[in-house]
């Protein structure tokens, strides 16, 4: 009885990873993104009724280009911001799960000690091709509006520095 359940499990559990599609170099390269390598943006846009609000733009070069694959690296720093948020104790909101034809994010609460930050994490495609991991975080919170206009003037304007720099 117990070869037979022992047989079961190994079975779920390779039936399990031969359905993870993830491949080795995806979590490889999403690992091996150094601090030096993230370019940080501090844009100071107008708000509504002429006020003045910080976005934080980051971003990381993706040599991927399949939609599966870059879900899957999104997912992964997601998930690295979560063990690290979990193991300080920090609580943490994740929101909507945002696709469109050119970007993909979704919205992440993080209720730090010095003040609750709202960011939208993702991926986007630049003007020569390539994609992008960014997290755009503010100390306010945003819509998915701002969040699109953002990105887009970001990732979409072929005059813009923040392309090149990335």
């Amino acid at each position: 009885m117990k070869k037979l359940s022992l047989c079961c499990v190994a079975g779920l559990l390779a039936l399990t990873v031969y359905l993870n599609p993830t491949p080795a170099n995806v979590e490889a390269s999403a690992k091996s993104v150094s601090g030096a390598e993230r370019t940080v943006y501090a844009k100071e846009t107008s708000a509504p009724a002429g006020q003045t609000s910080d976005y934080n733009m980051t971003c990381v070069k993706l040599e991927e280009k399949e939609r599966w694959i870059l879900d899957e690296v999104l997912s992964d720093y997601v998930s690295e911001d979560v063990v690290e948020l979990t193991d300080s104790g920090i609580d943490y909101s994740i929101g909507d799960w945002v696709d469109r034809d050119t970007h993909t994010y979704l919205f992440f609460t993080k209720k730090l000690p010095g003040g609750t930050v709202y960011t939208a994490a993702g991926y986007a495609k630049t003007m020569d091709g390539s994609y992008v991991y960014f997290e755009l975080s503010s100390p306010e919170r945003m819509t998915e509006q701002q969040v699109d206009l953002e990105i887009t003037k970001t990732f979409g304007n072929p005059g813009a520095s923040e392309i090149q720099a990335c």
